[in-house]
C-alpha cells in the first residue's frame, strides 16, 4: 500500500510538503502529517516489510485528527515544541503496560483512539488489533489498507 496515495484518494484535500514531512488539511476538517523517512532503515524492522511504504517512505504519521497515530523507528516526530508521534520503543513500551496476548511475536506499531492498539506479526505480516479497554484481541488485517479502509467505511 502507498499510504499517501490511499490517504489523497480516500481522504482528499490540500496537501502541504515540507522538508521532514507531508501536511494533509482533508476536506472533511480533519489534519494529517506523514513524516517523511529521512534515513535509509536498509534491513531495520524486516518484519514492517508488509506495511508498504509507512517504514521506506515515510517514518511515523498522524492521521485524520489524531485518529490513528503510526510512531516513528527511532526518534519521536515533532512539529514546532508539539510530540506528534513517538518512537517505536517507547510505544512498545507503553503497550507492554496493557499486557497484550497475540498469536504469535509483533511489532506494535499503531494507535487508534477509542479502539486500541495495532501490531504486525513477525512472521505472517497480518496486522492484530488489541482493544486496551476490552483487554482482548479484536480483529486482525491482512493490510494496513484494511485497517484504514474499514475506519472510513465506518465514519463515512
Amino acid at each position: 500500500m502507498k499510504l499517501l496515495d490511499w490517504i489523497k484518494a480516500n481522504r482528499p484535500g490540500n496537501v502541504s510538503e515540507y522538508d521532514d514531512r507531508f501536511e494533509i488539511e482533508h476536506q472533511s476538517g480533519e489534519h494529517s502529517t506523514v513524516f517523511k523517512n529521512a534515513e535509509a532503515y536498509s534491513g531495520t524492522m524486516n518484519s514492517l516489510k508488509s506495511l508498504g511504504d509507512t517504514y521506506t517512505d515515510f517514518d511515523g504519521a498522524d492521521l485524520f485528527s489524531s485518529t490513528f497515530k503510526i510512531a516513528s523507528i527511532f526518534t519521536p516526530k515533532y512539529v514546532g515544541d508539539v510530540e506528534l508521534v513517538e518512537s517505536l520503543s517507547k510505544f512498545q513500551d507503553w503497550v507492554n503496560q496493557l499486557n497484550p496476548s497475540f498469536p504469535e511475536s509483533v511489532i506494535p506499531f499503531m494507535y487508534q483512539a477509542g479502539i486500541g492498539v495495532y501490531a504486525v506479526g513477525e512472521e505472517s505480516g497480518k496486522i492484530y488489533e488489541w482493544d486496551d479497554e476490552q483487554g482482548a484481541l479484536t480483529d486482525e488485517f491482512d493490510s494496513l489498507e484494511q485497517v484504514l479502509t474499514e475506519w472510513l467505511d465506518a465514519v463515512a
